[in-house]
């Protein structure tokens, strides 16, 4: 394992989901549970963990979704801010340290801020751009109230910013057949003034940048990087015409550099969002009294390191946005290490989408089959390096195949024959050599993968010692061994038990709930995993525990519609 394990500072930066309706499990799958991983992973091996995140309030995603009911955005942050929180707390006990807002004043604050340096040293400039205008509506439509055909992959239905199919961004000269997302009518193009971010001017930066980092990130990440940078970086407008988000801060501002309009302009939401990493964490430590520089600053003799997860759509604005946003605002600032992007996990090969209806609902899948059994499918199918695709019969397949079959029913079996024996019966029993190896490859290899989070990988070294327990229960025909070699059967189970408090031990980050119940029945309280010696520390948990009397099973099978 890593040398400074235990003494460093993580931060896990989490997608700001927008709330503008109901969360599905492709979100599951694509950042929150991977975040939720990698953030109890660093906390059971003794880093300083602060994982940030909150509902990304600003934008048109919540505009057209008021504009529809006949609301107030205002209105429409709370309610599924409130929601989001209350899923995010209660039903899949995230654990997350600070879930906040981006319209707080502090986030506003902050962006501000960031505006103003990246405008004051030459980075940002104003100029004139085409923008979508509706006539029926005399006004400017932002990018997500405007649809139309994709020219690259032909999807109907594609925004006038990004296509939601295949992930291009697109511009007045990609999307086809523009029209209202509101009235389904037509649109025109005007010309409107904005601030634009000159990336080519960040461009050398941010090509060493990448180029240091991202041989930390999966490969098809790091190309993709690499491909922007090649391609070249071209200004991006960082404002719209709208009048619900950042407001754009004219007090502090010289004549010369307002544009025109700007009463009607806001800083637009692309910027923003992940400006949410660095204001949450200075939210929280004004909250909890704690000094947010440790986690932002690099500090001898300390290791600091960035984790961010998102799905694929925000693939540049975290791999290359974010690190230029940050360089220009200050240069001593700690920039992302690991940028952890999935795919996309679709619904029987269809892509999921609030906006078309394709979900599956978080808090009933959770609520018909269980917390721990919805992570380990999602992890089992983690869209890492390709999309995936959940289907009700493949759920129910892994889960009463796998997890019931090949992990509960292992531990339940152990479990019921050791309920008549005693700690004190194994004393004497050192264990066998091949059993220590075997946990300290899981434990040594999990560790490796978790680092690089590889979720599906260390997923992988669970089961596989989980088997390797199941495989050694047949091979001794342990229900009937203690009648023909009691000597071996107390060798046997030692072993066998040994495995169990180790898989206790390795299940915390990815089961929690079952990693506490397993524990438990032993006695355990405390999870941590040791920097060195895990079997060692594993027997040593096992002999200062008691036996489970009245072992449960930890998992049911289940039926799915």
């Amino acid at each position: 394992m890593n040398k400074a394990v235990g003494k460093r500072k993580i931060l896990v930066g989490v997608a700001w989901p927008y709330v503008n309706g109901t969360l599905h499990i492709g979100h599951l799958a694509g950042y929150l549970l991977p975040a939720d991983i990698c953030a109890r992973y660093h906390r059971v091996i003794g880093d300083e963990v602060l994982m940030v995140s909150g509902s990304d309030c600003f934008g048109t995603p919540i505009t057209v979704e008021a504009d529809k009911r006949g609301v107030s955005p205002e209105k429409i942050v709370e309610e599924y801010h409130t929601k989001d929180l209350n899923l995010f707390t209660n039903i899949l006990k995230l654990s997350y340290n600070l879930y906040t807002k981006t319209d707080t004043p502090n986030h506003i604050a902050v962006t501000q801020e960031i505006f103003l340096k990246m405008l004051a040293d030459g980075y940002v400039f104003i100029d004139s751009t085409d923008q979508y205008f509706s006539p029926a509506e005399n006004r400017f439509l932002p990018d997500r109230y405007v649809v139309g055909e994709c020219s690259y992959c032909g999807f109907k239905d594609a925004r006038s910013d990004q296509c939601d199919n295949c992930g291009k961004l697109l511009s007045q000269e990609t999307l086809k057949n523009p029209r209202s997302n509101l009235t389904d009518g037509a649109v025109e193009v005007r010309k409107t003034e904005h601030y634009f971010v000159d990336w080519a001017k960040l461009g050398p930066f941010l090509k060493e940048y990448a180029g240091r980092v991202s041989w930390g990130w999966k490969e098809w990440v790091r190309k993709e990087t690499e491909g922007w940078l090649n391609e070249g970086l071209k200004p991006r407008a960082i404002t719209r015409d709208l009048d619900w988000g950042v407001p754009i801060p004219v007090d502090r501002m010289s004549s010369d550099k307002v544009i025109e309009g700007v009463e009607h302009k806001r800083i637009y939401v692309w910027f923003d969002a992940v400006i949410g990493y660095l204001s949450a964490s200075k939210e929280w430590a004004q909250l909890n009294n704690k000094p947010w520089e440790d986690f932002w600053y690099d500090k001898d003799g300390e290791e600091l390191k960035h984790y961010y997860f998102m799905g694929k759509d925000n693939l540049v604005f975290h791999t290359l946005f974010w690190p230029g946003q940050l360089h220009v605002y200050d240069e001593t600032l700690h920039l992302p290490d690991v940028v952890s992007i999935n795919m996309f996990l679709n619904l029987d090969g269809e892509q999921f989408s609030k906006s078309r209806g394709v979900i599956v609902d978080v808090e009933e899948i959770i609520k018909n089959y269980g917390n721990d059994a919805v992570r380990f499918y999602l992890t089992l199918i983690m869209p890492e390096t390709r999309d995936s695709s959940f289907t009700w019969s493949d759920f129910e397949e892994k889960v009463n195949g796998i997890l019931v079959d090949t992990f509960s029913n292992f531990v339940h079996r152990v479990l019921s024959i050791a309920k008549s024996e005693s700690v004190e019966a194994f004393k004497n029993v050192s264990g066998s050599e091949e059993v220590s190896k075997m946990l300290e490859n899981a434990f040594t290899k999990s560790s490796e993968k978790l680092e690089k989070c590889e979720f599906r990988s260390y997923l992988d070294e669970i089961l596989n010692l989980a088997q390797y327990g199941n495989k050694l229960v047949n091979e001794t025909e342990l229900w009937s061994l203690k009648e023909k070699d009691e000597v071996k059967h107390y060798a046997t189970l030692f072993d066998l038990l040994l495995i169990i408090v180790g898989l206790g031990f390795l299940l915390s980050p990815l089961l929690p709930e079952t990693s506490e119940k397993l524990l438990e029945m032993f006695g355990i309280k405390d999870n941590n995993w040791p920097a060195s010696g895990f079997a060692e520390a594993a027997k040593k948990a096992l002999l200062g525990s008691k036996l489970p009397s009245t072992p449960e099973p930890l998992f049911k099978k289940i039926s799915t519609p």
